[in-house]
């Protein structure tokens, strides 16, 4: 539901960060975000009275189809109103809050630079470029990074069922309470008795799933408020109809230690070497309201509109950067710029020292997060190192 969305993407409010672009609004007295008035008083450049795609950015533009509730291709005062409403809050500004980080850094802390060597070449849009960027206040040499957030060390998919006969190879996975569940046909028929609500039923009376197979159903389904017509419906979004969408990651090209944590938002956490995006938790209260289930795939990756392919749970699917001791093997970057790892070493021992955001330090690695449970819904927790961001464009 909206409430979902926008919670999320207040969090994206103390996190993101901007260019040095000319900033066309400050913050407001005692940290309060704006109006919806002035939202469209700032980001209005044409001046008639509603937002078009072009003329909004950050978090705003990353959530645009799920406010522009008509489908008109604008924002218009009572849209943005709906979304404050839905909340009980004011909706994000487009830019960060310019609070200043610096003197959150702690620079004994021991870091290591990323290696962009890691990432798969091909997978990158025109490489890896370098540019100077302010995030919170500290101006930062970050690499720019540009995919389609299409997986090329696995296949995309299965995810939905056809038959409540179909086995596990035909579907993908689902969780709950840290735990993993294969999607088959007889999970599907069993909802009922899983969420104990004998509303779930996301089958006809001959076995067939109701499953979204057109992008005019993925994009129905896929809405914080899901069209009547697509509750009770097995979600699948496919890869090729976002194909095109162009993901950047902006991440500091060292990282900075903070010794306060940082929340992140709606946008993505970090990215594999493949370049798809680790993502933020599902908002399973949103999808499983309208008796909707929208499986990850067993590489832990399903599709939105809104980033195409991305991951919500690591299953050692991906690339991965070996170490020379026992410690796990290294499967990403989160968007602070700190290596993300698996979840278990060579040995099968997972670590026990981990803080609030699920990251550690030792000699070698210095500062570093580590995946959590496939089934938790959480591939890290929190940032302890100066954000960047991505933005999409669709």
């Amino acid at each position: 539901m909206k409430n979902t969305l926008f919670i999320l993407l207040t969090l994206t409010f103390l996190v993101a960060c901007e260019s040095n672009q000319e900033k066309k609004g400050q913050q407001e007295p005692n940290g309060q975000r704006p109006s919806s008035e002035q939202i469209i008083s700032e980001m209005d450049s044409n001046e008639d009275g509603k937002l078009s795609r072009d003329e909004v950015k950050g978090p705003i533009a990353n959530d645009f189809n799920n406010i522009d509730n008509n489908d008109d291709g604008f924002l218009t005062l009572e849209e943005l109103n709906k979304a404050e409403k839905s909340q009980g809050n004011r909706p994000p500004r487009q830019t960060n809050t310019n609070t200043d980080l610096s003197n959150e850094i702690d620079i004994t802390v021991k870091v290591n630079p990323v290696n962009t060597d890691y990432f798969i070449t091909e997978n990158i849009i025109g490489g890896i470029q370098e540019q100077i960027v302010e995030l919170n206040g500290i101006e930062t040499l970050c690499y720019v990074i540009k995919t389609n957030s299409q997986a090329t060390e696995h296949q995309m998919g299965p995810w939905c069922p056809r038959h409540i006969e179909d086995g596990m190879e035909k579907a993908g996975i689902w969780f709950k309470d840290d735990k993993v569940y294969d999607v088959s046909g007889h999970f599907i028929a069993n909802l009922d008795q899983f969420y104990s609500d004998d509303k779930w039923k996301l089958y006809r009376e001959d076995g067939t799933i109701k499953v979204t197979n057109t992008e005019e159903g993925c994009l129905a389904a896929a809405k914080p408020e899901v069209e009547e017509e697509y509750h009770n419906y097995c979600v699948e979004c496919l890869p090729e109809y976002f194909k095109e969408q162009i993901t950047t990651f902006v991440i500091p090209a060292t990282p900075k230690y903070l010794k306060t944590t940082q929340s992140f938002g709606r946008g993505g956490i970090g990215l594999a070497f493949n370049g798809v995006n680790y993502d933020p938790p599902a908002p399973t209260h949103a999808i499983l309201a309208a008796h909707t289930i929208a499986p990850l795939d067993d590489h832990g990756g399903h599709v939105n509109p809104h980033g195409g392919y991305h991951y919500h749970a690591v299953t050692g699917s991906t690339k991965e950067i070996a170490q020379a001791d026992s410690h796990p093997p290294m499967i990403g970057y989160a968007i602070d710029g700190f290596g993300i790892y698996g979840l278990t070493d060579k040995n099968g021992n997972k670590a026990t020292d981990l803080d609030e955001c699920g990251g550690h330090f030792d000699d070698v690695r210095g500062y570093h997060y580590h995946a959590g449970e496939p089934g938790g819904n959480q591939i890290i927790k929190c940032l302890h190192g100066l954000p960047g961001y991505t933005e999409v464009k669709e």
